[in-house]
């Protein structure tokens, strides 16, 4: 982009980067500041592609709209259909429209490849639940002994104090000095989730609707 503005004879005045937030949200912080600066102290807006500022269609011409009531120009190297001419628009709608399209034919397919996996008995995806671990490409959760008696000694107490609150059972856990899979000190919220998840402890994967016999070694 530094290029394409040096071409153009634009002079950057500023720079709007959300590191590691997803563009599928317009509530990133860099993007406010931007919505905010309009009006004053830019003329032009650039971004590499339309799909950058924001993924979805509705988003994207919000934002341009935004823009415009401030007399700022929004600019795509990628798709250099500028200008508010009624073809120009057009275009930008269409491009927007079928980057989103795309975008969800990926999603549905990653989606469908997960259900797969879970009908199998694999694990789907997402963060390991305490017990386990995850290895990047690994199709089975490998059990982390350690935690693997965290975990019984939760789902023991739970036994042995039926009547017990949530928090009570995390005070527990925490005079025995037991951690969460963090090392951190139980809380009532990482309890309920432990518990709610007997099922897939005890070696049943639940996934979307799907419910198989998991591939995990079970803890209970």
């Amino acid at each position: 982009m530094e290029a394409y503005a040096k071409a153009q004879g634009y002079e950057v005045a500023e720079w709007y980067i959300d590191e590691a937030i997803s563009g599928a949200t317009l509530d990133r912080p860099e993007l406010t500041r931007l919505l905010n600066d309009a009006g004053g102290k830019f003329a032009f807006v650039l971004v590499a592609k339309m799909d950058r500022l924001a993924r979805d269609l509705m988003a994207q011409l919000w934002i341009e709209k935004e823009l415009l009531r401030g007399n700022v120009e929004l600019i795509s190297v990628a798709e250099p259909f500028r200008g508010q001419d009624p073809a120009n628009v057009l275009f930008r709608q269409v491009i927007g429209a079928f980057a989103q399209f795309e975008r969800a034919r990926i999603a549905e397919r990653m989606a469908g490849g997960r259900k797969q996996k879970a009908k199998a008995g694999g694990y789907a995806g997402g963060g390991a639940p305490i017990g386990y671990t995850s290895t990047k490409g690994a199709k089975v959760l490998a059990l982390d002994a350690e935690k693997a008696e965290t975990v019984r000694r939760l789902f023991e107490l739970r036994e042995e104090c039926p009547g017990a609150s949530l928090e009570a059972l995390a005070g527990m856990m925490n005079a025995e000095g037991l951690t969460t899979a963090q090392g951190a000190i139980w809380r009532k919220a990482q309890v309920k989730r432990v518990l709610d998840r007997r099922e897939f402890y005890t070696g049943t994967y639940t996934y979307a609707g799907i419910e198989a016999e998991g591939k995990h070694e079970a803890i209970l």
